[in-house]
């Protein structure tokens, strides 16, 4: 599957919504709070979010880059939760239907491709559930190494989570 990747709109934020997963991952879906807060998050170029869309142009996935993706409030959003190191966090969701049918490593592939080509990180940095095998192995397959587990707690609760780390450039 080829992929066009462009910023999101306040379409995708509202189509996001509808995104329902099947246990155990329904914590991915974005049903919770309110559509205003969601966009206002998920529009915030400071650390941007983008759509995804197949051949056809159906939104298919988003990723986004920055301090938005961490586990922790980091505060001012930025691209660079790291700026000695130039590293950056990266978030991934992939369409519900469209989840465990081998399409996970092109996704996350086209999504680093573009974030190299439009911010050059060193570093880029996931942050996983610990109990979510199948994205650890995507994330593994593409180069990305367990760094450490850990506990945090934010507005969903408790969890522990995978830290996994890929580099981009030699430091």
């Amino acid at each position: 599957m080829n992929f066009d990747i462009r910023p999101l709109t306040r379409e995708d934020v509202q189509e996001l919504r509808t995104w329902r997963y099947e246990e155990p991952y329904t914590i991915y879906s974005l049903s919770d709070g309110s559509l205003e807060e969601l966009q206002a998050e998920m529009l915030d170029l400071r650390s941007p979010y983008f759509g995804v869309c197949n051949d056809v142009g159906e939104l298919v996935g988003f990723f986004n880059i920055g301090t938005s993706a961490l586990v922790w409030d980091a505060g001012e959003p930025g691209i660079f939760f790291d700026a000695t190191r130039q590293a950056s966090a990266l978030g991934l969701g992939l369409r519900p239907d469209l989840t465990g049918r081998g399409l996970g490593q092109s996704f996350v592939e086209a999504a680093l491709a573009f974030i190299r080509e439009q911010y050059a990180p060193r570093q880029v940095w996931l942050y996983v559930l610990a109990w979510n095998e199948r994205a650890l192995r995507v994330y593994e397959r593409v180069g990305f190494q367990r760094v450490r587990t850990f506990t945090q707690e934010n507005r969903y609760g408790r969890r522990d989570f995978v830290e996994m780390h890929r580099d981009e450039q030699p430091l």
